[in-house]
């Protein structure tokens, strides 16, 4: 049997073979871009979305504790307690700043952040004991700050499990098109193979 390919097989045969590498080429460098997204979603989840409520759990404990004080829980040491409070909300809130924030987030921080610095401008000019000792309506607007604040803190913490299943939903459908596409790839490559067949071994018409 004669296997010495004619030049016309020849052009075929490398046609052919540049097809396969342009295909192959284009569903990994699709791969990789879809590889990247599915990274890119779970270290969001991690590093914006989990860290990011970590931050919010801790703030709310420890505006709680800001609270009990008022409620005469700590008698004796109040003031010191309050004060390690907000030097711990503010380390939290400068490491939530750090995350990655939505629009809609950004404004509910915003918020956070102004309350929580009123609240502790009003304790300076008021004093821990002042607020605990002075009339009714200092109370009371100590309180106010703590109902906005929380509200603000739930706000929050909805975000995170909305965007973080949001993030997931893209990984998911990332990984769904990623695997139709090798499917496609394959049976691609099945067809090429069977071309490359028919285009090296069909003797050119004379």
């Amino acid at each position: 049997m004669d296997w010495k390919l004619t030049l016309t097989q020849k052009l075929r045969t490398a046609a052919a073979l540049i097809i396969v590498f342009l295909v192959i080429l284009a569903t990994n460098l699709i791969d990789s871009n879809h590889f990247s997204i599915v990274q890119t979603s779970l270290t969001s989840v991690y590093e914006d979305r989990l860290l990011a409520k970590n931050y919010i759990y801790k703030i709310s404990r420890q505006m709680q504790m800001k609270q009990d004080i008022l409620e005469g829980s700590y008698p004796e040491d109040g003031v010191k307690v309050n004060e390690m409070a907000n030097d711990s909300i503010a380390k939290l809130l400068s490491k939530y700043a750090e995350t990655r924030l939505t629009e809609k987030e950004s404004k509910y921080f915003e918020s956070l952040s102004s309350k929580i610095s009123s609240l502790n401008n009003y304790e300076e000019k008021f004093g821990i004991w002042g607020i605990i000792n002075g009339e009714l309506a200092s109370m009371n607007t100590a309180e106010s700050y703590y109902t906005r604040i929380f509200d603000d803190l739930d706000a929050l913490s909805e975000i995170q499990i909305i965007e973080g299943k949001r993030e997931i939903f893209i990984s998911n459908e990332t990984i769904n098109r990623s695997n139709l596409i090798s499917k496609i790839e394959i049976g691609a490559l099945i067809i090429i193979a069977l071309m490359l067949q028919l285009l090296i071994f069909i003797k050119p018409l004379k």
